[in-house]
C-alpha cells in the first residue's frame, strides 16, 4: 500500500510539474531579440534576401527565455513569393548582463496552408 501512495505523489507531482513549466506571458520583444529572430528565420529561406516579416509575437516562460511565433513571406526555388508562412521557435538571452546577446533557436517551420495561430498555441502564445 506504502508503494502505491508513493508512486501516486509521484505522478500527481510531475503532473503539476508541467502545468507550471507550461504557463507564459506575454512578452515584447526588442529590436535586438527581432533581429536576432529574423537573422535565424533567413538562414532556412531559399531566397534569404527578399524576406519580409509580419507581426511576431512572444511569450516569456522564464527570464531570458521566450518563445516566439510570426509569419515570414518570401519567394521559393522558383523565385516566386510563398504567400506566408509561419514559423515558431525559442529566444534565449545569452548575455550575463542581460542585454544584447540573444540566439534564437526555430522549433517549427510551416507551410502558406499552416494556421500561424495553431502553431503559436502549440509552442504556449495565445494571441
Amino acid at each position: 500500500m506504502r508503494r502505491i501512495s508513493i508512486a501516486g505523489i509521484l505522478v500527481l507531482s510531475s503532473c503539476a510539474g508541467l502545468t507550471q513549466r507550461e504557463q507564459t506571458i506575454p512578452y515584447t520583444l526588442s529590436e535586438g531579440e527581432v533581429s536576432a529572430v529574423q537573422n535565424v528565420v533567413r538562414s532556412f529561406l531559399k531566397d534569404p534576401s527578399s524576406a519580409m516579416f509580419g507581426n511576431m509575437m512572444a511569450a516569456q516562460t522564464q527570464p531570458g527565455v521566450a518563445n516566439v511565433c510570426g509569419i515570414v513571406n518570401s519567394k521559393n526555388k522558383a523565385g516566386v513569393f510563398t504567400g506566408g508562412e509561419p514559423f515558431a521557435g525559442v529566444l534565449k538571452n545569452t548575455s550575463a548582463t542581460g542585454r544584447g546577446a540573444f540566439t534564437f533557436t526555430l522549433t517549427a517551420q510551416g507551410s502558406a496552408q499552416t494556421n500561424l495561430n495553431d502553431m503559436c498555441r502549440q509552442n504556449g502564445i495565445v494571441s
